[in-house]
C-alpha cells in the first residue's frame, strides 16, 4: 500500500470516529511511524512530507505500526499523547498523562515577557509548571536568567526535569515540588512569578472538549471556588515572593480578567495591573507590578 492510499483510509476512520483534524492527525502519526523524529510536531512538515512521498510503498511492519497509532487516535487520545510530544515557541516538549498538553494561546505569556520586561530580571518561578514549557521557553529566550520549575505532582516533575536536559537548561533551572496553595518559596526572592494555573470552574466542565476532559489531568483543569482558587493562590504568592519592582504574569479564562485584576488590586501591593488578549480577542493573560517601596 502506498502512503497515500493509507492516509486516504486513515482519514477516513479518523472523521468516522469523530476526531478533530483527522487528516493532519493522520499524517503526524505516518511521519512518527516513518521515523521522521525532530519534525513529526510541526504540522507544515508533516503535510509536506506526505505531499512528497505520497506513492512511497509501506512494508507490513510500518503498516502495522500506523494501525496501532491509528487505533489510539480513533479512541480518543491526544495526538501529542500518542508521540510524546508537542511543540511550544517553536520547541519540542514531552509530554505524558499526568501534565497538560501545552497550547498556542499560552505562548502569549512568553510574547508579554520577553516584550515588556528587562532583561535585568534574573530570577523567576513557573508556578503549576507541567511540562516545564514555560519556564524553559524563558531560560532559552533570556540566557542570564535562573528558575524554579515548581509543581505539586512529582509525575510532571519528571517530565518538566526531562524537557530541561533536552534543551540543555539544567544547570540554570531546578525543579521543585510545591503546590500553588503552599509554595514553598522565600520571600522577596523572585523577579517574576509566572503560571498558567488550573482556572475552569467544575460547573464549566461541559464546555470541555471531550479529548481534553478524558486524557488529561483534571487536577491541571479544574479549580474551585467558580475557578478562582488556584489563580487567588498565585496571587498571594507573587505578594508574598516578588521583590519590589518584580512582575507577576497570570493565564487565565476568558471571562475572568475583571476578577484577577480585582485579586491584584486586593493585595495592596500591586500597580499597573493590564491584560492582554488572545488572537480571538478573549482576554487571556493579566499581569502586573509589585509597587517599588
Amino acid at each position: 500500500m502506498h502512503l497515500g492510499e493509507y492516509l486516504a483510509c486513515a482519514t477516513k476512520r479518523l472523521i468516522e470516529a469523530g476526531g478533530d483534524n483527522p487528516r493532519l492527525s493522520a499524517e503526524i502519526l505516518a511521519c512518527e511511524v516513518l521515523c521522521l523524529h525532530g519534525v513529526q510536531s510541526v504540522s507544515d512538515s508533516a503535510r509536506l512530507f506526505c505531499i512528497t512521498e505520497t506513492r512511497r510503498e509501506l512494508s507490513e511492519d510500518e503498516v502495522e505500526r500506523l494501525d496501532s497509532l491509528l487505533a489510539k487516535r480513533a479512541a480518543g487520545c491526544p495526538v501529542a499523547q500518542i508521540v510524546g510530544r508537542k511543540e511550544f515557541y517553536g520547541r519540542d516538549f514531552l509530554v505524558s498523562r499526568h501534565t497538560l498538553i501545552p497550547r498556542p494561546e499560552t505562548e502569549l505569556l512568553i510574547d508579554i515577557i520577553l516584550q515588556k520586561l528587562p532583561d535585568c530580571l534574573q530570577i523567576f518561578a513557573d508556578l503549576g509548571t507541567g511540562t516545564g514549557c514555560i519556564g524553559c521557553i524563558l531560560a532559552v529566550e533570556r540566557p542570564s536568567w535562573r528558575g524554579l520549575l515548581i509543581d505539586s505532582s512529582m509525575a510532571a516533575l519528571k517530565v518538566a526535569q526531562a524537557n530541561s536536559i533536552r534543551l540543555g537548561l539544567e544547570q540554570r533551572l531546578t525543579v521543585l515540588c510545591g503546590d500553588i496553595q503552599r509554595q514553598p518559596l522565600m520571600g522577596c526572592s523572585l523577579d517574576i512569578l509566572v503560571s498558567n494555573p488550573p482556572y475552569i470552574a467544575w460547573s464549566e466542565r461541559d464546555s470541555v472538549m471531550e479529548e481534553v476532559f478524558r486524557w488529561e489531568p483534571r487536577d491541571a483543569l479544574f479549580s474551585e471556588e467558580n475557578g478562582l482558587q488556584h489563580l487567588a493562590g498565585c496571587i498571594r504568592a507573587a505578594a508574598q515572593t516578588l521583590r519590589p519592582g518584580g512582575w507577576v504574569l497570570l493565564e487565565h479564562g476568558a471571562t475572568q480578567g475583571q476578577a484577577v485584576r480585582q485579586m491584584l488590586c486586593d493585595q495592596g501591593v500591586f500597580v499597573r495591573s493590564e491584560t492582554a488578549h488572545d488572537l480571538a480577542g478573549h482576554e487571556r493573560c493579566t499581569y502586573a507590578q509589585k509597587r517599588v517601596k
